[in-house]
């Protein structure tokens, strides 16, 4: 990657990609499962939502994911 003599980075040298971990809910020998979203009750740290498996379906879903999130988040308070 191409820099600048003072550390910057040329913006037209860089190119979206994909990068990380994609969250898979089955091991082995497991039916197929589909979103998982845990709240306080499934961890215990109070305002942490974690969400896993989330793959293209997830953008149909995200107001209903949305609205589900905010739920847990007020059942906390």
């Amino acid at each position: 990657m191409s820099c600048k003599r003072d550390g910057s980075i040329y913006a037209a040298k860089l190119q979206p990609s994909y990068s990380g971990v994609r969250p898979k809910l089955q091991g082995p020998n497991a039916s197929f499962a589909d979103f998982r979203i845990d709240g306080c009750k499934a961890h215990g740290i109070q305002g942490l939502i974690n969400l896993f498996g989330i793959e293209s379906p997830g953008l149909t879903a995200s107001l209903a994911i949305a609205k589900y999130v905010e739920a847990l988040l007020a059942e906390e308070t």
